[in-house]
């Protein structure tokens, strides 16, 4: 199941809003929190029920361990405790999506043939897993509190964040669970729920999808296109993937306002960055502040000298792209962003000048561009064969990609313009890139805008505009990118 389906839209969400509600209503807040339990269990099993048993485990097993260290006073015992429940954490994250990856790499050194085993990799299990680990850590630091198993294993599973993020902690989701104020739904709230839901849906149907088109074309035909395509392609993924993230932040956001829970913002304009620094205080927000609170810090942070600042960032980011994937691909990515980082650290000690906001911003911009290639690419070589076409001479765009934009929304202009086809195919796909760039770059990002939000007949227009205009642009249902790690 996934947000943008009409099942998830028109049934399953409301009938989770109201349920949880009813019982609340009806001074059942037990109910309330095993009736949010099993529509998240639902949620989880409609991708596939065989990862179910998985959740329910992990999330026993760290509730149980957590319980176990806040209950114990001795310090080493607590260290022993926590290391442990890590160790396990690790080892199921490792043995589901990382197994075969490491044995390729070892069978490759070692000159044996491996045969890769089909192994269920449970959908957002990197997730969860961060999620508890942080949970544990905190016991262990006296951080946490004592929550019952229904508590935690809403926090654990809550379905607008279990697949796709973002990290949210123990702490911020418990305290709004057990707020009294927050068992009666809130007209504010799902007033605010309901627009970044359907301007999300907007970003991941409309937009989002709409590039993925010419993503794939040019992605499955490398070797033969132009300097032109290749531009387009990579800057339309790097359009692709942020609107498909931030719809994705915004509906997720969107739903929990409904539950009255404030999520974690996790998504920030990252495409306004002036500088690489920047761009990861803005992208994936949540991850960002994992890393740094529970590896970034434990290393030793910015705290040993220069030197050690630079390694540890470099090793966080190392880290980091093989979290996002079990793939070289991923590992050259967050080490490309760890270098990158590293030097701006570096110049920043010995200049204390910032480049101009338009110099900064571009160099930034086209680095990440360039950055997500690896990201996208199977594979390296086939990466640096996208960045070699970029020297292959200009021409037009292909029909394989302009076809992708010549949605119905579009093709309703081409009897008022009397141009040729082709033509308005090659303006509607750099029209469409350069709108989503237009989108992507200058309005407030919805994830600020709820926080001062105030409904207006304007807002309420618009919103009701493009739900309308998402829900019938749905023709089929796209999975989100970040699903996948």
């Amino acid at each position: 199941m996934l947000f943008n389906s009409y099942f998830f839209v028109f049934i399953f969400l409301p009938l989770s809003i109201c349920g949880y509600f009813l019982f609340h209503k009806l001074k059942k807040p037990k109910f309330a929190e095993i009736f949010l339990i099993l529509m998240s269990f639902w949620f989880y099993a409609s991708n596939d029920m065989r990862a179910v048993p998985i959740l329910i485990l992990n999330i026993i097993f760290n509730y149980y361990t957590g319980k176990t260290i806040l209950n114990t006073k001795k310090k080493k015992i607590k260290k022993l405790l926590c290391v442990s429940g890590i160790v396990v954490n690790i080892l199921i994250l490792g043995v589901f999506k990382y197994f075969n990856f490491f044995m390729q790499n070892v069978s490759s050194v070692f000159g044996f043939s491996y045969n890769d085993i089909s192994f269920l990799i449970p959908l957002g299990i990197s997730f969860f897993t961060f999620q508890q680990i942080s949970y544990l850590i905190d016991a262990k630091n006296d951080n946490a509190l004592q929550y019952s198993i229904g508590e935690y294993a809403v926090f654990a599973s809550f379905f607008p964040y279990v697949t796709s993020g973002p990290i949210a902690f123990h702490s911020e989701i418990i305290s709004q669970l057990r707020e009294k104020q927050n068992f009666k739904p809130s007209a504010c709230n799902l007033s605010r729920g309901i627009t970044a839901f359907a301007f999300g849906l907007f970003k991941k149907v409309v937009v989002a999808d709409t590039l993925g088109g010419a993503v794939n074309y040019g992605w499955s035909n490398v070797n033969d296109i132009n300097a032109t395509v290749a531009i387009f392609v990579i800057l339309a993924y790097s359009l692709q993937l942020y609107f498909d993230f931030a719809g994705y932040s915004d509906m997720a956001s969107g739903i929990a306002l409904c539950f009255n829970i404030n999520l974690p913002i996790n998504f920030d304009s990252p495409y306004k960055a002036r500088n690489i620094a920047d761009f990861w205080k803005r992208w994936h927000m949540t991850m960002t502040r994992f890393f740094t609170k529970y590896l970034y810090i434990p290393l030793g942070g910015s705290k040993k000298g220069l030197a050690r600042t630079l390694l540890n960032t470099f090793i966080v980011f190392v880290i980091s792209g093989l979290w996002h994937g079990a793939a070289w691909t991923f590992v050259f990515w967050g080490a490309l962003h760890g270098t990158a980082l590293a030097v701006h650290k570096l110049i920043s000690s010995k200049f204390n000048k910032k480049l101009p906001y338009p110099i900064g911003w571009f160099i930034t911009f086209v680095f990440v561009n360039i950055c997500w290639v690896f990201f996208r690419a199977p594979d390296i070589f086939c990466a640096f064969d996208m960045l070699s076409r970029l020297t292959s001479g200009f021409g037009v765009l292909p029909a394989g990609v302009t076809q992708s934009f010549l949605i119905t929304e579009i093709k309703i202009f081409k009897p008022f313009l009397p141009i040729e086809s082709s033509v308005f195919g090659q303006i509607s796909s750099f029209g469409f890139l350069a709108l989503a760039m237009f989108g992507a770059i200058f309005p407030q990002n919805m994830q600020r805008k709820l926080q001062n939000f105030k409904p207006t007949n304007v807002m309420c227009a618009v919103t009701v505009l493009i739900f309308l205009w998402s829900i019938l642009s749905m023709s089929a249902v796209s999975t989100f990118l970040y699903f996948t790690f």
